[in-house]
Formats: structure tokens, sequence, C-alpha cells
């Protein structure tokens, strides 16, 4: 079977080319890649690569030729992008690719979407109503609207998956920036958070599992929808609680966000400071908005459709991360002897 991956250089996609490659050795796996990649890490394995760039749709027709399965994680990840941006990346590019890969009569589309997508939403299932609160998970429910059109319309053969916060070795977006928080900013031992409201984080050697599955069941999982959730979210105070233990750090101080909450007009300023002064992730207008709200979400269908079943606790998963960030001079906490 011929397998193209796009976004395979990064988070999810590197360690899910490096899984299906050890499981499944007779599968020829396709790396699709900017010329900028950093690919190094996977030249040493037996991937063929594939010129790929979600600005330039002309490469779309040509990668996904002869392809039996296109697994699609390229994506703008930023939240802080702008409109156009996540539009243009996140909706048309996924749009037009899968256009590509129903003209070349692609078996299997699997769509890498986020439970963004959802937003603020408890206890959340795959029918729960759309509820983004963020231009980025607005791209993904779009970009998810044409997909589903096309699976109705033109009997498109696709898996929409729904991922919830990934974090784990190799991580680079918003758990590394809370673990960064924690660890070096200059108001590390003050948090404004919530002693309830939850998130939702899974470790990536789950989700990646979890896309393994669906790439092997294709006649069961076409047409559906599935998200993949650790079976327990966690709360903003468990989260830096825990990442303070990790590093060795005494338990940081929480407070309400709520006083800042009601300096809203003053964000503009605030966030400039922060980006001058580095005082971490919780400090981010777009995340203090967000501490007052649960997003959390229930992983049945996947472990009864799938036998989806998530492995490292949150515990295990943040010590692995950190354990690893410490190897790439990440950290700036030094170990207790």
């Amino acid at each position: 079977m011929k397998v193209l991956v796009t976004g395979a250089s990064g988070f999810i996609g590197k360690t899910f080319v490096k899984t299906l490659i050890q499981e499944q050795p007779s599968v020829e796996i396709y790396c699709a890649v900017r010329k900028s990649s950093d690919i190094d890490e996977l030249k040493s394995l037996n991937f063929r690569f594939v010129e790929f760039d979600l600005t330039n749709i002309d490469t779309f027709s040509q990668a996904v030729e002869e392809m039996e399965c296109v697994i699609h994680f390229a994506a703008n990840f930023n939240f802080l992008a702008s409109e156009d941006s996540l539009f243009q990346l996140n909706v048309i590019a996924t749009q037009k690719l899968a256009e590509a890969c129903l003209k070349a009569r692609v078996k299997h589309f699997v769509y890498c979407s986020t439970t963004e997508a959802m937003g603020i939403v408890e206890d959340g299932t795959e029918e729960s109503d759309y509820n983004p609160d963020e231009l980025y998970g607005r791209s993904k429910m779009e970009a998810e609207k044409i997909l589903i059109q096309m699976k109705n319309q033109n009997e498109f053969p696709v898996t929409i998956v729904r991922p919830t916060g990934v974090f784990g070795p190799g991580d680079r977006y918003v758990f590394k920036e809370m673990v960064e928080s924690v660890d070096r900013t200059i108001i590390n031992k003050v948090f404004p958070t919530s002693a309830k409201t939850l998130l939702h984080f899974t470790y990536i050697d789950d989700v990646v599992q979890g896309f393994i599955k669906i790439v092997q069941l294709p006649e069961q999982t076409i047409g559906e929808i599935y998200i993949l959730a650790s079976d327990e979210p966690q709360t903003y105070r468990q989260i830096f609680t825990t990442i303070a233990e990790k590093l060795g750090r005494k338990k940081p101080l929480f407070i309400s966000p709520f006083p800042l909450l009601l300096a809203r007009p003053f964000w503009p300023f605030l966030f400039r400071f922060y980006r001058w002064r580095n005082f971490g992730y919780p400090y981010v207008p777009n995340a203090l908005k967000k501490i007052p709200t649960s997003r959390n979400y229930m992983n049945q269908k996947a472990k009864e459709e799938l036998g989806f079943k998530p492995i490292v606790d949150f515990e295990t998963g943040v010590e692995r991360t950190i354990e690893w960030m410490r190897g790439r001079d990440m950290i700036k906490t030094k170990l207790k002897t």
C-alpha cells in the first residue's frame, strides 16, 4: 500500500511515520514535506520524500498520484496567526488537496482535525455541536464541513480525526510553552488558574496509535469522525503542579484569573509586554480568556470501534516530555542531586 503523509516532519506526523514503518514495514510511506523542512531524522529510515507546500496547490496533484491513502497532518497550528493565513492554509489548501485526492481516486483520506473545532464543551462527543472560540478552531471546523460535504455529495472516502491537545517528546507547541512558563519565566511562581475548569491533553504515542488503527481499518472508519483523547482530562492546577513537580520546583501559587480578565481593555499592552519580558503561557491574552471555560472530551467511540486504548498517563507523559527537553538544553531548572 502506498501512503502519503503530509506534515511528516511535524510533531504528530514524524511520530506517525516512524511508528507506521515499524509496525507495517511493507507499506510504502511517502513523506510530503516542504523544501525547508528538517528531515535529517527521517532520512535514515526507509521513506520516500515528496515536495509539498500548503501555499502551492500546484504540488498537490502530483503528490497524491497513485496513492491509496493520504493522511493530512500539515496545517497552520499558530493560534495567533491571521484569519487569512489560517483560512488559506487550513481551509482552502485542505479543500484543494481533497479535490486532488478525489480526482486521483485515492481510497482513503484521513484528515487530522482537532477538538478545537468543537471548542468550549464539557464531555464533548463526536455528536457535539461546533463551538470554536479561536480562529484556529474555526478554520479546522470549516475544513471539516467541506470534507463532510464532499463525502455526502461525491462519496469522498474521508475519515475526520479530532485529537485533543497532544504532548510528549518532540512537542514544540502549547505544552512546551507551559513547561517553559514554569521553568524560566520571571513570574513562574504565580499562575492565574481555575481549580475546576478542565483542559485535555493526550500523549503523542497514544494519539499516533489511534491514527494507525484508522489507517488499518478503512472499511470501518471511512465516513466517520473520531475523537482521540486520554481517559482523564486535567485541571489547570493539576497541569502546572505536575510540571513543577517533575521539574523539581516548588508548587506554584495559584490566583484567580478574573482580575486579569477584568483588565481586558489593557490586554493589547499586556501582550506586547509579555513578548518583551517573557511572562509565560498563562498570561497570553488568548490563554487567559480560556481559563474560566472547560474543554474536555469523550473517547468512547474510538474505544468501541477502533480498540483505541490510551496507555500513557498524564504524569508519566510530563516526565518523559521534560526528560526530552532536558536532553536538548531546553530546561533551565537544574536537577537536584
